[in-house]
């Protein structure tokens, strides 16, 4: 499902981070510019927002502007990509077929059925969604699940490469192949059964309830899954939308009929509803004469496709309120939306439109950031929320958590800043600020448009189908978008704002966990609340203090000792030079073109909490969360984001049992802000006791109540069993070891763990120049502070497992269950084969369980099987295996993984499941990857056996590795009388 209307929209929302994930409501965008801030009102009035016309459409309660309240409501085209060929063949089917490079050797494939949930016929709901499963479970060239196992053949996986999805209006199925003719043809072959073949037998369906009713407990049994029934409840009320969620009802699934399915695969499935995509590594011309011939003859099943429902919105000005009361809740969340309908037009003055609301929002985000930054907001985050659930809907909205006490002062406070917008409008400083984010998030997309991948292409090509929406190149993207964001005044968000706010009304939605219900305002007290804000008084905000331009000055730069190769491979990409300087820090430069205009930071230190006292344990688990979001010298968050405004950097730490670490990312021209943000996070971190108090308000409710958060509460419980209950790989402690959490504690783990930048190696990889980020590190991090001594981490000897210990919690109350299992061995010492063997083994194990367990028993959506090799701190390796399942099914499903488990160990892994998972590793060894090939320096680093050549040689090593030694692997690895096991029923 589209997050709104044309392409070229949704390419500005997810820049600003505005859009909600498809098929849900209710939720907030954590990645939304929640953090710049400054925002004060500075000499604006009234006066300064130019008179429009008055609303002819309906008499509003807070305003006169209509609708869509642009200054400049011109619209010009936007030119579409002149490399995509496209078309439409006699019998209605579209295409679009693009030569692309990226990641190269690969193709992307996709169908898209303009149909979807809403099109549903009938009573029975759920039917697009359940069709899709369908279709993967038999054609007439494609019997049952064959297509899985033919596709896995050619190194295409289940999930990642093969895969789906259903929405309110819309269906898309997606694969990724190798680009070779064979592969190709085959993609094809299989778009086209799924368009005219599907066999859709009864018995399959039957078998298949199964496999989507799991799904229906995964996306609906949650706290979130919940709070998505009230969102769609208030906001598609009304609309052709209502109780129409793709997903479907336990009583549909359960009772899905064949016939049913069959009458809308008839109805929507034909070439004149559908589009095929392609794009790859591909001759383009090549594959438009593949299409014609592959679906040149392919007809409808039915004459005339029926109705389409009206989907548009109308203008809603009354306010409404829905109340999400839920077990699980675990903090006091209030989100107010304004709703209008949807301009889903294309060209210039949509896109404008998009532009003018991810501004608003972000100004707004920022006022109450600063706030909740300086610990003087009613609430303790602010983010922005949005149910723009389907296209004709446009619903941002703020989203504040906070608690039972205050949530009455929270929605007042949420209220008051959308009237003072009304009255005062949006000032220069604050304009300009949220144009510097936006306009930072287009020059990284700018600077990486060469290295584009297959997938972001062929989604706006589906978006173009479905949506009619634009889809030029990224430079002309670049050219129209940064020529209307300049050309965006205060006036102009002005203007816009009160267009909405004229022609909409607060839709509140307040989600409580059941203990403090009580607390909450009913609908009379909460309408009341949102009728109040129009009289109270409000002032202009403050001007807040000045800030400098940048954090700080360059220090004056440190020579390095040594510079030399890393690697001496022969290949420039896997080449990198290693620079050492006096204070012992070492920096790893590794420059790629990969992912062009984009730098990647990982840095790694031995030692962790294993060199925190036991007293200050607690501490160290928080104490990277605290001081990452308490910002540095004297800026809290909020005002550092706002100095690094025009900056697209992102930077996070943490402190592992055995290891402290840095990650990062940020465009290549602000690589420079990354390593001050790095240097002053050694030298001059801010331990904020309002990051503080926002941490513990965030993290206490799953502490005091772990059984609220199912996923939570299981990884606790499997970390336990596997360290026997030691508390430094603890993911929950105990309320009364969480209450010793204290400020004292936070900053001397922090300032112990960063004193010595001697034993720090920072690795930098990217698209980067060497002379320049070299001089970059030697007056950032040659001058950290250094005492030369040696320091390592102490081993924490946790005995790996002995016997199976099986443990049953009860979490979550939702009708679903998982069971996961850890299998621990010591690696055999011969690293590059325990990898590769590993990875081998991964699939086997997965393609099993998703045969058995899934497509056979119908008992699971998606079981997880993976194995790798891990420090800890001696190489150790791993089996983690993951099942969700009906409560009442669990243990069963628990006891057929041991059975085939058993059943590969002992030799029954039969030649295609063995060639299948080869083929997939081939495939994923074949691509370079910033984060796996950094990951693996860095870990080198720090735990030497485990070294970048264990990574480098896999390929090498994989054509050695034949089924026995995978037999062998899972005999010794996956021992079926050594293993931890924790399964999570409903309490």
């Amino acid at each position: 499902m589209q997050c709104g209307g044309a392409r070229l929209v949704v390419v500005i929302a997810l820049l600003a981070a505005g859009c909600t994930a498809s098929g849900t409501a209710g939720t907030t965008d954590e990645s939304a510019p929640t953090s710049t801030t400054d925002v004060t009102d500075e000499g604006r009035d009234d006066g300064d927002v130019p008179t429009a016309p008055p609303v002819a459409t309906s008499t509003t309660p807070f305003g006169d502007v209509a609708l869509p309240g642009l200054l400049d409501d011109s619209n010009e085209t936007i030119p579409d990509d002149a490399d995509v060929r496209t078309g439409v063949l006699d019998n209605g089917l579209t295409y679009y077929v693009r030569r692309n490079d990226n990641p190269g050797s690969k193709v992307t494939l996709n169908l898209a059925i303009d149909a979807g949930s809403v099109d549903e016929l009938g009573d029975a709901d759920g039917l697009a969604h359940f069709l899709e499963h369908m279709l993967f479970n038999g054609t007439t060239a494609f019997p049952e699940n064959r297509l899985i196992d033919v596709l896995r053949g050619f190194g295409a996986d289940f999930g990642p490469d093969v895969n789906a999805s259903t929405g309110f209006d819309r269906t898309v199925y997606e694969l990724v192949v190798p680009n070779d003719a064979r592969s190709v043809a085959l993609g094809i072959s299989v778009l086209e059964e799924w368009l005219s073949s599907a066999t859709i037998a009864p018995a399959e369906v039957v078998k298949e309830r199964g496999v989507v009713l799991d799904e229906w407990r995964v996306r609906t049994q949650t706290t979130q899954g919940r709070l998505s029934e009230v969102a769609e409840a208030l906001f598609l009320d009304g609309s052709a939308y209502a109780g129409r969620s793709p997903i479907g009802t336990r009583a549909s699934i359960e009772s899905m009929d064949h016939a049913e399915v069959r009458e809308f695969y008839d109805a929507w499935y034909r070439p004149d509803n559908a589009a095929i995509i392609v794009v790859g590594d591909i001759d383009a011309d090549g594959v438009v004469g593949e299409i014609a011939d592959a679906f040149g003859s392919v007809t409808a099943r039915g004459t005339v496709p029926p109705t389409r429902p009206d989907v548009s919105f109308r203008i809603d000005t009354e306010p409404d309120f829905g109340l999400h009361v839920d077990p699980d809740q675990q903090t006091v969340d209030v989100e107010v939306s304004l709703p209008i309908p949807s301009d889903v037009e294309t060209g210039t003055r949509a896109a404008r439109t998009t532009l003018l609301d991810s501004m608003i929002y972000g100004a707004l985000v920022r006022r109450l950031d600063l706030d909740a930054a300086a610990g003087t907001a009613p609430f303790d985050e602010i983010l922005r929320g949005g149910n723009s659930i389907v296209a004709t809907l446009d619903a941002p909205a703020l989203y504040a958590i906070t608690d039972g006490d205050r949530v009455v002062e929270t929605l007042t406070t949420l209220l008051d800043e959308y009237e003072r917008a009304f009255q005062f409008g949006f000032t220069d400083a604050e304009t300009a600020l949220v144009r510097q984010t936006l306009q930072s998030s287009l020059d990284t997309r700018y600077e990486g448009r060469e290295s584009r991948q297959d997938g972001d292409i062929a989604n706006a090509l589906v978006d173009a189908f479905l949506t009619g929406a634009d889809y030029p190149t990224i430079a002309d993207e670049y050219g129209v978008l940064s020529g209307l964001l300049n050309d965006i005044t205060p006036a102009a968000l002005d203007l816009r704002f009160r267009a909405r706010w004229g022609n909409s009304a607060p839709h509140v939605i307040v989600s409580t966990p059941e203990a403090v219900a009580d607390r909450i305002p009913n609908r009379a007290e909460v309408l009341e609340l949102i009728d109040a804000a129009r009289s109270r008084p409000l002032l202009r905000r403050s001007v807040s203090r000045e800030l400098p331009d940048a954090l700080m000055e360059r220090p004056a730069p440190v020579d390095a000792v040594s510079s030399e190769p890393l690697l001496d491979t022969g290949v420039p990409i896997f080449d990198p030079q290693i620079v050492i300087f006096p204070n012992g820090a070492t920096v790893v430069l590794s420059p790629n073109s990969i992912v062009e205009g984009q730098v990647f930071l990982r840095a790694a230190s031995p030692g962790g909490s294993s060199q925190v006292a036991d007293a200050d344990v607690v501490d160290s688990l928080y104490a990277a969360d605290v001081v990452m979001s308490g910002g540095v010298a004297d800026f809290n968050e909020a005002e550092l984001a706002e100095i690094d405004a025009d900056a697209d950097v992102a930077i996070s730490a943490s402190i592992t049992p055995y290891e402290d670490s840095f990650r990062g990312a940020v465009a290549s021209g602000d690589v420079e802000v990354l390593f001050q943000l790095l240097h002053l996070y050694f030298v001059q971190p801010r331990f904020d006791p309002v990051a503080l108090d926002r941490v513990r308000a965030r993290e206490r409710p799953v502490v005091h109540d772990p059984g609220s958060d199912p996923d939570a509460a299981g990884t606790d419980a499997l970390l336990d069993a596997r360290y026997h209950d030691a508390l430094r790989y603890t993911l929950v402690p105990t309320p009364e070891q969480f209450e010793t959490l204290d400020l004292a504690g936070v900053e001397r783990v922090w300032t112990e763990r960063h004193a010595d930048a001697g034993d720090w190696t920072f690795i930098i990889g990217g698209d980067f120049d060497v002379q320049a980020v070299t001089e970059l590190a030697a007056a950032y991090v040659a001058t950290l502070p250094a005492t030369g001594t040696a320091e390592g981490f102490v081993d924490l000897e946790i005995a790996l497992p002995a016997e199976p210990r099986r443990v049953v919690i009860e979490a979550g109350s939702g009708d679903t269950a998982t069971v996961a299992m850890l299998f621990s061995t010591p690696a055999s010492g011969a690293y590059v084969d325990d990898r590769v063997e590993a990875d081998v083994a991964s699939e086997v194990l997965s393609a099993r369980l998703t045969r058995v367990v899934r497509e056979e028993l119908g008992d699971s959506y998606s079981p997880i099987a993976v194995s790798y090799v891990t420090p800890d701190p001696d190489p150790v390796i791993e089996t983690y295996v993951r099942i969700s399942g009906s409560p009442d099914r669990i243990d069963a499903i628990a006891g057929v993984v041991l059975d085939e488990f058993a059943d590969l160990a002992a030799g029954g892994m039969s030649a295609d499941e063995f060639d299948r998972a080869f083929a997939l590793i081939v495939e994923r060894y074949n691509f370079v990857d910033n984060d796996l090939f950094l990951d693996g320096i860095a870990q080198g680093q720090v735990f030497p056996e485990l070294g970048i050549d264990s990574f480098l040689d896999r390929l090498g090593r994989l054509d050695a590795i034949g089924r026995d030694e995978i037999t062998a692997f899972i005999a010794s690895h996956v021992p079926l009388d050594r293993f931890v096991q924790v399964t999570v029923v409903p309490r």
